[in-house]
């Protein structure tokens, strides 16, 4: 399945690069640097299936502003004026990974937290099982 790919990181290379890697896919992905960007921009999820964080950016980081993004999908008038079409599935990318990051990307909805630096392989399944529908969605913590 295609799908719109939204990936946020404040790094212009890893943004080419998951650019250069999605695209081959077929998908429509759009590239932010700017988290801030993004949560203040009521129509940045607009058609998004698949949202891909970096955990660690200056502004905000990948769980804080995923966090905002729900406050905001929560807080839309009911008459569907918010133009934000359901809930993108979200991928979550870090350096660091903690217990603690795990059950809060588990509390926010993450389907998958990725530990960088990033097997190209494992990122393209889990973008198709994300797109699929057959995401790891709600996932416990693992233990570390």
């Amino acid at each position: 399945m295609k799908g719109t790919i939204l990936v946020v990181d404040d790094d212009p290379a890893v943004l080419k690069s998951y650019g250069r890697v999605l695209g081959k896919l077929g998908h429509d992905v759009r590239l932010m640097e700017d988290s801030e960007q993004v949560l203040n921009d009521p129509d940045s999820l607009e058609g998004v299936d698949l949202l891909i964080l970096d955990q660690r950016m200056p502004r905000t980081s990948g769980l804080a502003l995923l966090a905002g993004l729900r406050r905001r999908a929560e807080a839309a008038p009911p008459d569907g004026s918010a133009r934000i079409s359901g809930r993108p599935v979200v991928i979550l990318i870090s350096a660091v990974l903690s217990r603690e990051l795990r059950a809060e990307a588990a509390r926010l909805g993450v389907a998958e937290v990725l530990e960088k630096p990033i097997d190209t392989a494992h990122l393209l399944a889990s973008v198709r099982a994300a797109l699929a529908g057959t995401a790891r969605s709600g996932k416990p913590p693992s233990p570390d």
